[in-house]
């Protein structure tokens, strides 16, 4: 199976005849469900349609290079951002038909779709998820054993392995970022690659990393004694203990977890099945394993260029790994709540123009959301637009004045939510509710104002 094509069928119209293949009429097709009642309102859309398809040789940031620029004020003049980075599987049952899509099946399932490796920056101190800085689209051919990104380009590009991936990504960040930051790249175990290690060791002045460990590899320790990873990690002396809040997904349920935590240094050493990779890079090591009673307890192991030097210093090096979660959260807003997955245009590479609006929506509802819960509150103006300011102030007049978080909380009342004492705080689905039905309004005003 040709899974690196990038092949697209015309539109006919009844007589046969070519349609004309903008990317706008896929756009409005897609969103004339949306019920704006204003002609006007679908022809901004299609506007921002034609811009985004203007130029489908671009990746998919640039072709959403005003979320970028804007997050670049969100990040710069901060010391430290996490980069966060992971990736999901986008299948598309109600339109399995779609061009473009490779295979990404297993012993159990034989579905086709493309692998959605995104990274997110995430600034440590507020906890605030500051946007998209880079996505690859992953195509997968089995069959011929190889994995191409295409980014919307026409001759995919192969990818020599798995962890490829995360190196560009991290890369791409790296050369985006103000110089005035520094950034930490957070991998999850799909990131355990000793080329990732190798590379970022070498820019510990300008960037530093949080991975977790996925294999039990050589080292030496301190002493210069070899060994493996997990077995001596398992040894280190306690440092101490902490709770640990675990977040739901992935068939578990969320909860607090009691840890005992430990800590190291070592050197990892270069596979062995790798000749073009010698020698070792020295890490920083947090070991964390549950204690309390639960039916998959967690243990993570965590390699780091961050310090290890107090306790203090290790619950930094696990809040930021913890903080990747996000990124998981992300990925249920643009699946759950975009629903991208039952999007039916017909080729991938008209649905990358509608995944970069997604992307940047789903970020959005995920900070309102944040913003709706938190203790310290930002402005308004850092996640709405004055169209939106001003459409929640004429409908609660009460608002004037007041904090991001009671504006954020009135757009989940949009969505339904009732704001009672009793209530807890609003999730992302109340969220994107009143997110949509704000958008609507708040182009009903601007074009009411021209």
């Amino acid at each position: 199976m040709g899974g690196c094509s990038r092949s697209w069928r015309p539109d006919l119209d009844g007589d046969g005849q070519l349609c004309d293949m903008d990317v706008s009429g896929w756009i409005r097709s897609e969103f004339r469900s949306a019920e704006f009642g204003d002609k006007r309102l679908t022809d901004r859309l299609v506007q921002l349609g034609d811009e985004l398809g203007s130029s489908p040789a671009e990746s998919i940031p640039a072709a959403c290079e005003a979320h970028k620029q804007a997050q670049r004020s969100r990040v710069s003049g901060g010391d430290e951002l996490l980069v966060v980075s992971d990736t999901t599987y986008l299948t598309f049952p109600r339109h399995p038909a779609k061009d473009g899509l490779g295979d990404i099946s297993s012993a159990d399932i034989d579905v086709e779709g493309v692998k959605l490796h995104t990274s997110v920056g995430i600034r440590p101190d507020t906890q605030q998820m500051t946007g998209v800085i880079d996505q690859q689209v992953l195509v997968e051919d089995q069959q011929a054993g190889a994995t191409y990104s295409t980014n919307g380009r026409d001759d995919p590009i192969p990818l020599e392995n798995e962890h490829e991936k995360w190196l560009r990504g991290d890369r791409e960040a790296a050369e985006w970022l103000p110089e005035d930051v520094h950034p930490i790249f957070v991998h999850d175990r799909g990131g355990d690659a000793f080329s990732l290690y190798e590379e970022l060791s070498k820019e510990s002045a300008t960037a530093g990393f949080v991975v977790r460990a996925n294999q039990n590899r050589r080292i030496l320790t301190e002493s210069g004694e070899a060994g493996k990873l997990f077995d001596w990690s398992s040894d280190l002396a306690e440092r101490g203990r902490h709770s640990i809040e675990i977040q739901q997904g992935g068939g578990r349920e969320a909860r607090t977890a009691e840890v005992s935590i430990t800590a190291g240094s070592c050197e990892l050493r270069a596979p062995r099945n790798n000749p073009n990779q010698q020698g070792s890079t020295e890490v920083n090591v947090v070991r964390v394993d549950e204690v309390s009673e639960a039916d998959e307890p967690i243990q993570w192991v965590l390699l780091t260029t961050e310090s290890v030097d107090t306790f203090e210093d290790i619950l930094t090096v696990i809040e930021y790994y913890s903080l990747r979660w996000r990124i998981e959260e992300w990925h249920k807003v643009l699946k759950s709540g975009c629903e991208i997955e039952d999007r039916q245009l017909q080729t991938w590479e008209r649905m990358e123009v509608l995944l970069s609006v997604y992307s940047v929506i789903a970020w959005k509802v995920l900070e309102l959301r944040e913003l709706a819960r938190g203790e310290d509150s930002v402005g308004p103006e850092v996640l709405l637009s004055e169209a939106e300011r001003a459409v929640l102030e004429t409908k609660f007049p009460e608002l004037r004045g007041q904090s991001g978080k009671a504006y954020a909380v009135h757009v989940a009342k949009l969505g339904g939510y009732l704001d009672r004492g009793s209530d807890p705080p609003p999730g992302w689905e109340t969220m994107w509710k009143g997110l949509q039905k704000l958008r609507m309004w708040a182009e009903g005003y601007e074009l009411g104002a021209e």
